[in-house]
This record gives C-alpha cells, structure tokens and sequence, in this order.
C-alpha cells in the first residue's frame, strides 16, 4: 500500500509503502525511477523497517531536524 512520494530527482522518486516481507509487516522506503512509459520502476536501492526500527528512525530524523534549525546548525 502505497503511503506516499518524495521527489528525489526530474525522474526518481522515495516510495514510502507498507507490505509484508516473508510475513513480517514492514514500512519500505525504496527509488523508483520514471520509465519511458511513465510507470515507476522500483530499484534495489532503499530500506525497509519494521516497526520498531521505524520509530527508532523517525526519532534519529527528527532530532536531524532539530539540529538542523538549531543556530549552530552542523559543523563541516
């Protein structure tokens, strides 16, 4: 089931889906690149979490984007 996109590039996209692996229920995030024919065309590039590890996630990037509008923002 198909959650939601997020541009990447003119012709990839992050699909975010929820489906089971091996009968596990798992959030994936894979790049699916645009075919000729307009049709996402999924790569082996991406993740996929259980539930777990995706809350685990969603904390590690929110405390990213805290950083990042924090003042001092990030060092190089």
């Amino acid at each position: 089931m198909l959650i939601g996109k997020i541009n990447d590039k003119t012709r990839r996209k992050i699909l975010v889906t929820v489906k089971k692996i091996k009968k596990v229920a798992m959030i994936d995030m894979r790049v699916h690149e645009i075919g000729n024919d307009g049709e996402f065309i999924a790569t082996p590039s991406g993740v996929s979490l259980t539930l777990d590890q995706a809350r685990q996630a969603v904390e590690l990037l929110m405390g990213g984007c805290e950083r990042l509008m924090s003042p001092e923002g990030i060092s190089e």
